[in-house]
C-alpha cells in the first residue's frame, strides 16, 4: 500500500533526523566544556597577575609609609579591597574549574591535573595571607631617626609572601605558568572538538540527503504512473468526455480512487442527458419573455431614476431656506425684548427665505415636469459685496444650531490669501440675485455642516487676474467668493467627484448620516449659469476652501440690464 510505504519513508527520516541532532547535541556539550576550560584558564591566569599587581602596589605603599612620604590610608584601603576581591573571583573561578575537570574525567576518562586542586589550597592561604597583610599594614607607621629599616622590611616581605610557612610567591607563579601553558591547550582542545562537530554534522546530512533522494524517487517512481491516469481522466471531463474511464487494478488508494472517478463521471453523464433536455425546454420559454423583462426594466429604471432625484432635489434644496428661516426666527425669539426694528429686520428676512422656498419648490416642480436640469436665470447688475453680506447672515443662521461661527472678512486677504485687492465701493457682477445667494448658501450649509462645534467658517472677496474680460476693479477681471472652514476636509481621491449628484465622501458619511449629495452640483450649475466655475481644495482633518470665480461686469446704473437688451433665460 503506497500509504505504508509514504509512513516508513517519513519514519526513516524523521529517525536521521534525530541520530543528527543526538550527534549534534554531544559534539556541542564537548565543544562547550573545552571552550568554558578555556575561558576559565584565562580568567584564572588575569585574576592571579592582577592579585600579584595590587600586592606589589601595596610594598610600594608600605615603603612609603615608612619613609614617610606621600601615602594614603585610603590608597591602602582601596588596594586591600581590590585584592580581597580578586581573590574572591578567584576562587569562584577555580572551583568552576575543579568541577569542570571533574566531570570531564567521569565523562571522557582524562586525568586532571595536579595544579587543579592544589590552585584550591592556593585561593585559601591567599584569603588569609591578605587578612594578615591588611592586619600589619594598618600598624604600620613612619621610621623613627635611626630606626633599624632592614629588620623591619625583612618582617614586612615575610608577611607579604609567606602563608602558613609556604612561599606565596612560588605558589602564585607556578600558578600562573600552569594557566599560560593551559590556555594554548585548551584552545586547541576546542578547535579540535569543532573539526569533529563540523565534520560528524556534514557527514550526517549527506547521509541524510542521500537517504531522502532515494526515498524521493522511489515515491515518485510509485505516485507518478496513477496520477498521470487520473491526470489522463479529469483532462478527458473537462473536454466533454463524460463517457472516458479510469484503469484500474493496482489495489492500492489510487485504485480506490479510480473506482470513485469513474462512478462520478457515469453520474455525470446521466445528468448531462437529463440537463440537456431540460435545458431545451427553458430556452424556448426564456427567449420568449427576455424581450419583455428588458424592455419592463429599462422603464423601471428610468422612472426609479427620476424618482430618487426628484426626493433628493427636494429634501435638499427645501431644507436649506426652511433651516434659515427657522435660524431667523430662534433669534429673533431668543432673549429678551428687542426693538421693533430689529423684528422688522428679522421678519423681512424670514419673508425673503420663503420667497427662496417658493422658488425652490417651482423650480423643482418644473425640472421635475421637463425631465431635464433646468434653472431659470433673470441676470442683473448685482452688488455681490451686498450679496454675500446677505449670504453671510443666512450662514450664521445655520451656523447658530450647530455652534459654529459665521465670519465675514473686511479684508478679503484675511484668511483667504487673495492675489488682489478689492476696493470698498462696489463689487458689481452680472447674475441672478436669488439664484447666485442659493449657491453661497448651499456652500456655507456644507461649511457650517461638516465643521467641529467652536470652529470659525470664514467668507470674503478677492480680485482675481484673468485672460480677458472687462474690469472695472483694480485690473481685476474676475471676482472670487471664498469659503473657508477648518472642518473634517475631503480626501484628495475623492475631491474629483464632489461634484457628481448623490455622492458622499467617507469623512461626509461618518461625520453626519444626514444629506444626499446633491448640494454642491447644483451650486456648480448655479455658477457655471453665470458664467463662473466653482474650486475646491481640501486637507483632511484641517479644512477645506471653495472659491467661486465669478466675471466682473463695469458699474451700471438702475435699468441698464435691460437697456442693453438683457432678458430672462433659461440655461441647462
Amino acid at each position: 500500500m503506497y500509504r505504508a510505504r509514504l509512513s516508513l519513508a517519513f519514519a526513516a527520516l524523521v529517525a536521521l533526523v534525530c541520530i543528527q541532532a543526538a550527534f549534534v547535541y554531544w559534539g556541542a556539550n564537548r565543544v562547550n566544556d573545552y571552550a568554558q576550560h578555556s575561558r576559565l584558564a584565562s580568567d584564572i591566569q588575569a585574576e592571579l597577575l592582577d592579585l600579584s599587581a595590587n600586592k606589589q602596589r601595596l610594598r610600594v605603599w608600605a615603603m612609603q609609609r615608612l619613609m614617610n612620604t606621600d601615602a594614603q590610608p585610603e590608597q591602602r584601603e582601596r588596594l586591600v579591597a581590590c585584592m580581597v576581591a580578586s581573590a574572591a573571583n578567584l576562587d569562584d573561578l577555580v572551583r568552576r574549574d575543579l568541577a569542570l575537570w571533574t566531570e570531564l574525567v567521569r565523562r571522557e576518562g582524562v586525568s586532571m591535573p595536579a595544579e587543579v586542586p592544589q590552585l584550591v589550597g592556593v585561593t585559601e592561604l591567599l584569603r588569609d595571607n591578605i587578612q594578615a597583610v591588611e592586619a600589619r599594614l594598618a600598624q604600620l607607621v613612619p621610621l623613627e631617626q635611626g630606626a633599624d629599616f632592614p629588620a623591619l622590611w625583612g618582617e614586612l616581605t615575610q608577611v607579604f609572601d609567606m602563608a602558613r610557612g609556604r612561599d606565596l610567591r612560588e605558589l602564585i607563579n607556578g600558578a600562573i605558568a600552569h594557566q599560560r601553558a593551559a590556555v594554548p591547550v585548551a584552545r586547541a582542545a576546542t578547535e579540535r572538538g569543532l573539526d569533529v562537530l563540523r565534520a560528524q554534522a556534514i557527514g550526517m546530512a549527506l547521509i541524510t540527503l542521500v537517504v531522502a533522494v532515494v526515498l524521493a524517487l522511489h515515491l515518485k517512481g510509485r505516485l507518478q504512473r496513477p496520477l498521470d491516469r487520473l491526470l489522463e481522466g479529469t483532462q478527458a471531463l473537462q473536454a466533454g468526455a463524460l463517457d472516458h474511464r479510469v484503469a484500474t487494478g493496482s489495489n492500492d488508494e489510487f485504485d480506490r480512487v479510480a473506482q470513485h472517478f469513474n462512478a462520478m463521471a457515469a453520474e455525470l453523464q446521466q445528468h448531462r442527458a437529463r440537463a440537456d433536455a431540460a435545458r431545451r425546454g427553458l430556452e424556448d420559454a426564456v427567449q420568449a419573455r427576455t424581450q419583455e423583462l428588458s424592455a419592463a426594466h429599462d422603464t423601471l429604471q428610468r422612472l426609479d431614476q427620476r424618482r430618487r432625484q426628484l426626493f433628493a432635489d427636494l429634501g435638499h434644496e427645501l431644507r436649506t431656506p426652511a433651516t434659515s428661516i427657522r435660524g431667523e426666527a430662534e433669534i429673533a425669539l431668543r432673549g429678551g425684548d428687542k426693538p421693533a426694528d430689529e423684528y422688522r429686520q428679522t421678519l423681512a428676512r424670514i419673508v425673503g427665505g420663503v420667497d427662496q422656498l417658493t422658488r425652490v419648490i417651482h423650480d423643482l416642480l418644473l425640472i421635475a415636469k421637463a425631465e431635464a436640469d433646468q434653472l431659470v436665470m433673470h441676470p442683473a447688475p448685482v452688488d455681490l459685496r451686498a450679496l454675500l453680506g446677505d449670504a453671510a447672515e443666512q450662514g450664521a443662521a445655520l451656523g447658530a444650531e450647530q455652534g459654529v461661527q459665521v465670519q465675514m472678512l473686511d479684508d478679503p486677504e484675511e484668511g483667504c490669501d487673495g492675489s488682489g485687492a478689492l476696493p470698498t465701493g462696489l463689487v458689481t457682477v452680472l447674475a441672478d440675485a436669488d439664484r447666485l445667494r442659493q449657491a453661497l448658501v448651499i456652500v456655507l450649509d456644507n461649511a457650517v455642516r461638516y465643521s467641529a462645534r467652536g470652529t470659525t467658517v470664514r467668507i470674503g472677496l478677492q480680485g482675481m487676474a484673468g485672460a480677458s474680460g472687462v474690469s472695472g476693479v483694480s485690473g481685476a477681471v474676475q471676482v472670487a467668493v471664498v469659503v473657508r472652514d477648518e472642518g473634517i476636509g475631503i480626501d484628495a481621491d475623492e475631491l474629483p467627484r464632489v461634484f457628481e449628484r448623490f455622492v458622499r465622501g467617507r469623512r461626509a458619511r461618518a461625520h453626519r448620516a444626514d444629506g444626499t449629495g446633491i448640494g454642491l452640483s447644483i451650486a456648480q450649475a448655479i455658477v457655471q449659469a453665470h458664467q463662473g466655475r466653482v474650486d475646491i481644495a481640501s486637507v483632511p482633518q484641517q479644512g477645506t476652501v471653495v472659491r467661486i470665480v465669478l466675471p466682473l461686469v463695469a458699474a451700471s446704473p438702475p435699468g441698464a440690464a435691460q437697456a442693453a437688451g438683457m432678458q430672462p433665460r433659461v440655461l441647462a
